[in-house]
């Protein structure tokens, strides 16, 4: 039998690990491009009128690594304020802190020296330099980032792709492709990648662009902007504790419909899903024109702002649990009174909100620990998150409209221009009832990112804004309604730019309460304190005490074997996975400091040069987590056992206090 060519295995060792990308490869036949050869070797990619490289593929490449590594492209951050602090996890850091100063570590390196996360390779082409990146070893995790699948087939006369996976397999690397030509799309797959792998190493991850190209410099742009929306850790104990109480604090206090997830009569009446971005202002008499044809769904300050310009909402959706919301809505409801406007909530906003509002539609936001403790059942609501324009298009969609309009649904603004429209209660004269941290000018300052406008041109956006866009493009490629962008903001993918001055409508008016009424009969209803009647907390209360027992275990395991963060936190996913199913109250309520937390040691730690002083500051972490995951789950089960009782009045917990 003939010796196999060196294509040959490659196109082996494709179909062996990565069966999906040598399907796609297979179907591209003969690439347009063409390999040019020299001494029997590649040498370069023919693209016509230019070739790939400037000159022979190896030895470009080889020169490229060398002045790589003189200076790195990372992705670092310059402290860990990114990992979502709070009350518990900053006494932590505090301790931590103090622990590095005392040991005369406290400067560190400025970025990680050890278990860095990622490598983003931008472009594969003849693939000299993967062989390289891959005996390094720079990553845990290596992600190449191709536009043009046929280079990778050129690729297959240059390196041997059987020797790079099984390097990177002895390094324990795993190597992942993403090949497409949309940045936006690269930029979103990454982050799927992230999202799924976890995002605790991704502090000091490297950027290498192999070659020039429009789209792999624009989606290395892109993966700098967004690069934060996937380190932010959801949510963390303090808060989840509010949430479960406020959950409880909802369900015994008012009867209220509600929204899950499950077939529901389409209705072809437009809904107006109505933001508070500056567009709104343009649009208010659009929105007055077509109000007898369309149900009016308000979004957070919104409310206020069609009260105040005469339009009384059928709709009106929050989803935060702040102090400030409640306030806010007293006053508009002290104002303008809110009778025909149903509530539309998550169940873990704060129960004095429902006290405001005659009826009351409430809903599960997925990922909440209430919506894994206390839901009963029903289904947490799809797309909910992160922003209430993003709720207010889930419920509409959930309850089956199919024609929906978005006016101040901005994702920001234009370049130069507010942040709101100018009747939101942020600029009216000595508004003070900003959440903690929050002002006009911090707000101001959040729009530091620039993406397409809806009707041509650029915007700014934030973090904040910009995930929600992306959600709600998420949700409409599932749900595929009729989705209209009359907002002159940030371009949504999904979402069909349409100027309000071109809306015709020729429903029937006047039928909102008909349509309305329809939808809350396929609601299920409850009276006050039904929903939680099936409710037993009696293995949930149980499994703290589990908990307690099995962490310090693994932990006290952690300290005698394993060698670093990276370590730790294999074992720490083991014993999430091993015991979600008997635990998971417990690790929901915890979880987002759980890893918070987590994130904060390696942030530190990662940075210590020296070897043993590292490994003795983590076994000084792991004590210091420890102790503060078991006081977690103490206070877990003072809470839980209070819910298990109905008590009238739960218990104060969570509740830290600062260190000296």
């Amino acid at each position: 039998m003939a010796k196999k060519t060196l294509v040959e295995r490659n196109w082996d060792a494709f179909r062996k690990r990565q069966p999906d990308h040598w399907a796609l490869l297979k179907e591209i036949g003969k690439p347009v491009s063409k390999l040019v050869t020299g001494d029997g070797e590649a040498v370069n990619i023919d693209l016509g009128k230019i070739r790939l490289y400037p000159e022979a593929g190896a030895k470009w490449t080889g020169d490229q690594i060398d002045q790589y590594f003189l200076n790195p492209d990372r992705i670092t951050f310059t402290d860990p304020w990114h990992c979502n602090i709070s009350d518990v996890s900053a006494k932590v850091l505090n301790r931590l802190t103090t622990r590095l100063i005392e040991n005369g570590l406290s400067k560190g390196e400025g970025r990680p020296v050890t278990d860095t996360g990622y490598a983003f390779v931008f472009g594969v082409g003849l693939g000299y330099h993967l062989p390289e990146l891959v005996d390094r070893g720079i990553c845990r995790h290596i992600i190449l980032i191709e536009p043009m699948a046929e280079f990778i087939i050129h690729s297959f006369s240059a390196i041997d792709w059987g020797k790079v996976f099984n390097a990177a397999s002895k390094k324990k690397m795993n190597i992942y492709f993403l090949v497409n030509d949309n940045p936006e799309e690269i930029v979103d797959i990454i982050g799927k990648v992230i999202l799924k792998i976890g995002a605790t190493f991704l502090d000091g991850s490297y950027a290498y662009i192999h070659y020039y190209s429009w789209v792999l410099k624009e989606s290395r742009l892109l993966l700098n902007q967004t690069i934060k929306n996937y380190y932010v850790s959801p949510g963390y104990f303090e808060d989840e504790i509010i949430m479960m109480s406020n959950t409880y604090g909802n369900f015994t206090k008012w009867p209220f419909h509600l929204v899950t997830r499950k077939p529901y009569l389409e209705q072809a009446m437009p809904v107006f899903v109505v933001g508070s971005g500056p567009s709104l202002d343009k649009d208010m008499p659009y929105i007055k024109k077509w109000r007898d044809r369309v149900i009016v769904f308000s979004c957070g300050t919104s409310l206020g702002i069609l009260l105040k310009n005469g339009v009384r909402p059928d709709l009106h959706v929050e989803n935060e649990n702040t102090p400030e919301l409640v306030d806010n809505l007293r006053k508009f409801q002290k104002k303008y009174g809110f009778d025909g406007v149903t509530l539309v909530v998550t169940t873990s906003v704060h129960p004095d909100v429902g006290a405001l509002f005659e009826n009351r539609w409430y809903y599960f936001r997925a990922a909440l620990s209430s919506s894994v403790v206390l839901v009963a059942g029903a289904e947490p609501l799809l797309g909910a998150d992160p922003l209430v324009s993003n709720a207010a298009f889930a419920v509409s969609a959930a309850v089956g409209f199919r024609n929906i309009y978005f006016f101040g649904v901005d994702c920001g603004s234009r370049v130069g221009g507010a942040h709101h429209s100018k009747d939101a209660v942020y600029y009216q004269d000595g508004y003070d009832n900003f959440a903690e941290g929050e002002s006009l000018e911090f707000i101001e300052n959040q729009l530091n990112r620039e993406a397409p406008a809806n009707f041509g041109g650029k915007a700014m956006t934030s973090w904040c804004l910009d995930l929600s866009r992306l959600c709600i493009s998420k949700l409409q490629r599932l749900r595929q309604v009729n989705l209209f962008n009359c907002s002159d903001g940030v371009k949504i993918d999904g979402a069909k730019p349409k100027a309000a001055a071109a809306i015709k409508l020729t429903n029937p008016p006047a039928m909102q309460k008909n349509v309305l009424s329809q939808i809350e009969r396929q609601l299920l209803y409850y009276e006050a304190g039904a929903f939680l009647d099936p409710i037993d907390l009696a293995k949930d209360i149980e499994g703290c005490d589990v908990f307690i027992k099995g962490f310090k275990k693994m932990t006290a395991g952690a300290k005698r074997k394993d060698k670093g963060f990276w370590d730790f936190e294999q074992r720490l996913e083991k014993f999430w996975n091993d015991n979600y199913g008997e635990l998971k109250a417990v690790l929901k309520i915890t979880g987002g400091s759980f890893y918070a937390i987590l994130r904060l040691g390696a942030f530190l730690g990662n940075r210590i040069l020296d070897e043993k002083k590292r490994l003795e500051f983590m076994r000084y972490f792991l004590d210091e987590y420890c102790e503060t995951c078991v006081w977690m789950a103490r206070e877990t089960k003072k809470l839980l056992a209070d819910i298990d009782q109905r008590k009238t009045e739960l218990s104060q917990v969570g509740v830290t206090t600062p260190d000296p």
